[in-house]
């Protein structure tokens, strides 16, 4: 069985504990407000910013003998640039202020999702850094309708959701090329056991995140 389908089942299996928590079950017209999703996509703009420069800086991984494959990560790398901007637009569009979203910290919680990726590339093998990729490539293309479909129901506009749409749409195509990448850059049972294991851990810190974003609007 090829690295790319062993990852799918792991991930399929993250995607059904991700659903059944509490702080996506709430993810529903009775329980979820516009104020919610503000603060899902402040907190989401903390980490989406650093997503270009971290997949780069995984790029250290790879070598001069397979450019095919760091063409293929630089790229999808610079595709990710503007992404925050897409936040700040769907926040501004909903009343908030730029300059007062870029200058303000994110929760604790966003800041250890941050910390994971870094960490595993620092200090660990960047291998391991494409099972917090994987996550966040995969969750929107399967999840990711139906929160448009809650979110059209509170009456957001279509401009305020312009994040959301991007990720569901074009995040197919960056899970093609993920496929193409963890087959080629997968080597040992221990690289796929790193990866699944960074993986579970960013699907554990982003339901930790999003439940704190909720709780802030509540407090």
């Amino acid at each position: 069985m090829s690295p790319s389908i062993q990852l799918q089942a792991a991930f399929q299996k993250i995607l059904e504990d991700f659903k059944n928590v509490p702080a996506t079950q709430r993810l529903n017209v009775q329980q979820f407000t516009v104020e919610h999703y503000k603060s899902y996509l402040r907190e989401t703009y903390f980490y989406t910013r650093e997503n270009p420069q971290l997949q780069a800086l995984a790029c250290t991984y790879f070598r001069g003998s397979d450019g095919q494959l760091l063409r293929m990560f630089l790229q999808n790398a610079t595709s990710k640039i503007g992404h925050d901007d897409l936040i700040i637009n769907d926040l501004v569009c909903l009343g908030g202020e730029m300059e007062q979203i870029r200058n303000s910290n994110p929760l604790p919680n966003t800041l250890a999702l941050n910390a994971l990726a870094f960490y595993q590339v620092y200090t660990q093998t960047p291998v391991g850094y494409l099972g917090y990729l994987y996550f966040f490539e995969h969750l929107p293309t399967l999840s990711g309708q139906i929160y448009i479909q809650l979110l059209e129901s509170l009456g957001i506009p279509e401009e305020a959701m312009t994040f959301i749409y991007e990720h569901v749409t074009i995040d197919v195509a960056h899970n093609i090329l993920m496929d193409k990448c963890v087959d080629r850059i997968i080597q040992t049972q221990s690289d796929l056991d790193r990866i699944i294991y960074i993986m579970q851990a960013t699907g554990k810190l982003y339901v930790d995140m999003l439940l704190a974003a909720f709780e802030a609007v509540e407090k």
